[in-house]
């Protein structure tokens, strides 16, 4: 029996459709940079997560970063 209770419980998230890609980016103080975009989903809860940095890091760091 799974309960529906089990989504408000904090877990550690479990990111898998893992998307990195670069593109150029505006920061928030108007300068234009080439950033990394990373996208993910959590296997246990369905969370999707957009982080935007704004200079251009290796994949391995990227996934090493989503926390």
């Amino acid at each position: 029996m799974k309960l529906k209770f089990f989504s408000f419980i904090p877990h550690a998230h479990k990111w898998h459709n893992i998307r990195i890609s670069r593109k150029g980016a505006i920061s928030p103080t108007g300068r234009a940079y080439f950033s990394t975009h990373v996208e993910a989903q959590c296997k246990g809860c369905g969370k999707r997560l957009h982080k935007i940095y704004y200079r251009d890091i290796s994949d391995a760091q990227a996934i090493r970063w989503l926390g």
